[in-house]
């Protein structure tokens, strides 16, 4: 069952989209007066900056509507490419990528764009959204995001010869050759997929669900 309320549907998304914002700002430096561009050539800012910009749009949406019901999202297409973003993010951090040394700031940071934005992000959709929005060819569209950044990563390096551009071991093509970096990433695009369905089977179901749960008029 879903929450209807606006109001604490628009207090949660602002709430990530605060999380988010905290989470950017720290690794960035900007509480430190700094600006660090090359932070952006990870795909876990980028998609923790997707979901800051589409829910502080979303509240600004619902806001808006005079009903009293925070349902409703703004342009689903787009929130559920935000919800696969940092799902990614998530599962790469979690289970790919091995642990490193940081300071205590950092790792405030990290737990906030790697554990907190996508777990809020996939509750918020749970507790909140009307369920049935999604199609069969809704997770093909939300892994546009992530391909175009596989692809920018690739060209970038390409034309910046001599700079360490690759921000994942795993993509790196200059250690591990363009075909194992290719391979990888093909399971890996088979697998993220793969949960994108998992994420309209429940949709479905739900939806299914609360229909059956509604009073007949």
């Amino acid at each position: 069952m879903r929450i209807h309320c606006k109001f604490l549907s628009v207090l949660w998304k602002i709430g990530l989209a605060g999380c988010a914002f905290m989470g950017i700002a720290l690794q960035i430096g900007l509480f430190r007066g700094e600006f660090h561009a090359s932070s952006f050539r990870y795909f876990t800012n980028l998609s923790n900056l997707f979901c800051l910009l589409y829910f502080l749009i979303d509240s600004i949406y619902l806001l808006a509507r005079r009903k009293n019901d925070g349902s409703q999202s703004w342009l689903p297409a787009l929130k559920g490419a935000a919800m696969m973003g940092v799902t990614i993010t998530c599962l790469v951090a979690n289970f790919l990528l091995g642990s490193f040394t940081m300071g205590a700031t950092m790792r405030i940071a990290i737990r906030l764009v790697h554990l907190v934005v996508p777990v809020m992000t996939v509750l918020d959709w749970l507790l909140f959204d009307k369920k049935g929005s999604f199609t069969w060819l809704s997770p093909l569209g939300w892994f546009i995001f992530p391909r175009v950044y596989f692809g920018a990563i690739l060209l970038l390096a390409a034309v910046l010869p001599g700079t360490p551009f690759y921000p994942y071991p795993f993509m790196d093509v200059s250690s591990r050759g363009l075909v194992s970096v290719l391979v990888t990433v093909a399971v890996l695009t088979a697998l993220f997929i793969a949960l994108g369905y998992l994420f309209v089977l429940i949709d479905r179901l739900l939806a299914k669900a609360g229909k059956k749960a509604s009073p007949a008029v």
